[in-house]
């Protein structure tokens, strides 16, 4: 029985809220385009053909390549370098050295008691605990880069999402504002033939006006959180909206 209820509810809703729509003159609807041209400007094209996920899903892809990510893959690949100078760092540390015995530059006979040359190897007792100390250094910070170029992809993602679902909600509140402005100006359309026809006041006239004017004043509103929205969005994605709301 509830059920059945809120069906008809519903139903009820959608019957009065085209009855609305379409009982408004067309001078009312005229007024309401030119009002509202500016808005033309910042909404999506009519022809979106991507669904909701996918829409979700580009708007992502697109915010994955701003200047923080690129910061955050260069990291890495610095740590993963340093992983690799580490590993070749003990061959750097041991010195070797050499040279010609005097005796033979001097073409000495004490030359042939002694080696021809002189070779010499110098190893630090620390070379093996240095460098296992350096690449595990290496590897931490690779953990660590990794692990901070997952938490800006988090980060991004939280953004972008959030953002979208304010977008939604600026463009619904503008379209539901033009339908309460179209309602008053036909109201107070309808009120200038009343009183021309002696059938209400100047006052009441008045007061009908003035809800117009409010009605106005509101869809401005509305219309700038609306481009502000876009504005934060077109900056987390990088591209235009419009261009991003289309395959």
């Amino acid at each position: 029985m509830k059920m059945l209820l809120v069906v008809l509810l519903i139903v009820s809703g959608n019957n009065i809220f085209a009855q609305s729509l379409g009982k408004m003159p067309d001078s009312v609807r005229k007024i309401v385009d030119e009002y509202t041209g500016v808005s033309k400007t910042v909404n999506p094209p009519a022809n979106i053909i991507l669904s909701e996920d996918q829409i979700k899903t580009k708007f992502i892809s697109l915010a994955l390549k701003n200047a923080q990510i690129t910061a955050a893959d260069a990291n890495v690949n610095i740590a993963e370098i340093a992983r690799k100078k580490a590993s070749s760092s003990m061959l750097s540390s041991i010195n070797l050295g050499g040279n010609v015995n005097e005796f033979v530059i001097n073409n000495s006979p004490q030359a042939n008691f002694y080696p021809k040359f002189n070779l010499g190897v110098t190893i630090p007792l620390d070379i093996v605990s240095k460098n296992k100390a350096e690449k595990k250094t290496a590897d931490q910070m690779i953990i660590i880069s990794n692990a901070q170029r997952d938490q800006i992809v988090a980060n991004i993602k939280a953004r972008v999402l959030i953002q979208y679902e304010i977008y939604k909600e600026r463009k619904e509140q503008v379209e539901l504002q033009k339908i309460a402005m179209e309602d008053d100006l036909a109201a107070y359309e309808r009120a200038q033939k009343d009183f021309k026809e002696d059938a209400i006041t100047l006052e009441e006239l008045n007061k009908i006006y003035k809800a117009s004017i409010a009605e106005k004043s509101f869809l401005a509103a509305k219309e700038r959180d609306l481009n502000v929205a876009i504005i934060q969005m077109e900056e987390l994605i990088g591209v235009p909206l419009q261009t991003a709301l289309q395959k």
